[in-house]
């Protein structure tokens, strides 16, 4: 199982916002994406402008399918989202090894 983590540092003040924005984009997630296994969003809470969409996918070829051939480097992002953004978004895989 594959971990793909997308972190997003929101600009002041857009916190709320960009969260339900991403919460209503990824809803339909578990039923458009054969292999999703779980997914969820996470607020820091020290410091709420950092927000994560961690994902967790069956193998490589489910991830494949929904991020792109670039999965590894390339983070999914969603029309305006710069917007919200005070940087591009950091993107980490884990391989689950246990």
């Amino acid at each position: 199982m594959l971990t793909r983590v997308s972190e997003a540092l929101v600009k002041p003040g857009r916190e709320q916002e960009f969260v339900e924005r991403v919460r209503s984009l990824v809803r339909t997630f578990p039923d458009t994406y054969d292999g999703l296994v779980a997914h969820e969003v996470l607020v820091d809470l020290a410091d709420p402008r950092k927000v994560q969409y961690v994902s967790r996918w069956r193998d490589e070829q489910a991830l494949e399918n929904y991020a792109g051939p670039g999965w590894r480097t390339d983070p999914v992002t969603f029309p305006d989202e710069d917007e919200y953004l005070q940087q591009p978004l950091t993107l980490r895989h884990f391989e689950d090894v246990s």
